[in-house]
């Protein structure tokens, strides 16, 4: 084991360091749109499950401190940590919504609403996050292949009537 005799830190600018309160681990609120339904999921973790066959509009809402509705200054911009699993496309009248579209892989991936949450000349970037699982769709074909190498009959036979 090679024991650790010195770390050093070199920054080319001034390094702030600023001590922030930390805030109690609040819940996440999603809700998703499809055809006329709307499903509204709430808790400390919130996994949304979508069909690779499918899409659904999402939207994000804005809170303040009380639980009031609150607004940002600008648009909401929209991302997704895996482009291969799950793209999103952010509404042209309201950045607020985005439709996101199962790109073909299933997996897991991470949708984000980033937005200026400083109504004033400041930035306060807020991030606002979704986990998407994509799972296949619904069958719509079948396959029936065999199972193992074909053995002769005599030794099927025998090796069934073992088993019974």
């Amino acid at each position: 084991m090679v024991e650790l005799q010195r770390v050093e830190i070199v920054f080319g600018n001034t390094l702030k360091i600023t001590e922030v309160a930390e805030l109690p681990l609040g819940r996440q609120q999603i809700t998703l749109a499809f055809g006329p339904f709307v499903i509204t999921a709430e808790g400390n973790h919130v996994m949304y499950t979508l069909p690779a066959d499918h899409s659904v509009l999402m939207q994000v809402a804005y809170l303040d401190a009380k639980g009031n509705p609150a607004t940002v200054d600008g648009e909401v911009s929209w991302s997704s940590t895996d482009p291969s699993i799950v793209a999103v496309t952010v509404d042209t009248e309201d950045s607020t919504i985005c439709r996101a579209t199962p790109v073909g892989s299933i997996g897991q991936a991470q949708i984000t609403a980033s937005c200026d949450a400083d109504l004033g000349d400041g930035v306060r970037e807020l991030l606002t996050l979704c986990d998407i699982e994509v799972v296949g769709g619904e069958a719509v074909t079948g396959t029936i292949q065999p199972v193992g190498e074909p053995v002769p009959q005599a030794d099927h036979v025998e090796h069934h009537d073992k088993q019974t």
